[in-house]
């Protein structure tokens, strides 16, 4: 039954992010990860249960004044979730609500999760949390600093790819500029998309085929320079569309541009995610467990 309800309290918290995938610009990805998060949760069940040689967990015992402390903070965690849920659903828009609603509920899980089945088995379900969370919104704040900053990176990294390609491209601000011919490169340009949904698949490749956190990282900084390249690729092939063949051509071709620059980087990601595979998986998984 306590499975279950751990669960229970993902799906809900998952449930009140469905707002920030339907209406947010850059989360729409979010509806995957709730399923495909349960299906890598539910295999580390099996691997845990099934684990040959692994020492005896300890169960619950609410008598120990430890475990009582352990209950007594997740409960507490839990009641905050009402007056939590009273502001979320008063404004669906304002993100620390629901940053600290995700918080309560891993805080929650993982404490209940330590003190039925040990504190390895919690750390062994940590790579699901952390993917559970790339469906989180980023605050507000952050995820404007960092559309800016990534926008003036590709407006950048774009002129220096025309200037060698020997094209007198200038920048101004957020403009490329050919002669009398002028390019806006949008917030919708800077790759934030594309970055946060390859960060999210980099997290499931890094869970689904067994990798160390070491390679871990070094896929999530693959997704973050392959996201960047492919996308400064696509802002470059638009503008020189534009620059050539007008606006109207560059704004048919900007879709088809974009779906086919993250299909390029999501293939060059799983393509590492494979080199960084661990050879003998299942002595990895053993360890692990």
């Amino acid at each position: 039954m306590l499975p279950f309800t751990l669960a229970a309290l993902w799906l809900h918290f998952f449930w009140c992010l469905v707002p920030s995938w339907r209406f947010g610009e850059y989360y729409n990805y979010g509806f995957l990860v709730p399923v495909l998060a349960a299906g890598l949760a539910w295999r580390r069940a099996g691997v845990l249960a099934a684990a040959a040689g692994a020492p005896p967990l300890p169960g619950w015992r609410p008598g120990r004044l430890a475990d009582a402390v352990m209950l007594g903070l997740a409960a507490a965690g839990l009641l905050a979730l009402i007056p939590l849920r009273v502001i979320e659903t008063g404004d669906p828009g304002w993100r620390p609500p629901l940053v600290l609603h995700g918080l309560l509920v891993t805080a929650a899980v993982h404490l209940v999760l330590a003190r039925w089945r040990g504190w390895r088995a919690s750390a062994f379900f940590l790579p699901v949390t952390v993917f559970a969370w790339s469906a989180v919104p980023y605050l507000y704040q952050f995820e404007q600093a960092l559309v800016r900053h990534l926008t003036g990176m590709v407006v950048g990294l774009t002129r220096e790819v025309f200037l060698l390609a020997g094209q007198p491209v200038e920048q101004i601000g957020e403009r490329l500029v050919l002669g009398t011919r002028a390019v806006d490169v949008t917030d919708g340009c800077s790759g934030i998309r594309s970055i946060q949904s390859l960060v999210m698949a980099a997290l499931f490749f890094g869970e689904l085929l067994w990798l160390r956190w070491p390679a871990r990282l070094a896929l999530v900084a693959t997704a973050l320079a392959a996201a960047v390249t492919c996308n400064t690729g696509r802002a470059w092939y638009l503008a020189s569309v534009q620059f050539s063949r007008g606006e109207a051509a560059a704004h048919a071709a900007h879709d088809p541009a974009g779906h086919l620059a993250f299909t390029i980087a999501a293939l060059a990601l799983y393509l590492a995610a494979r080199l960084l595979m661990p050879r003998a998986v299942g002595v990895v998984v053993r360890r692990r467990c």
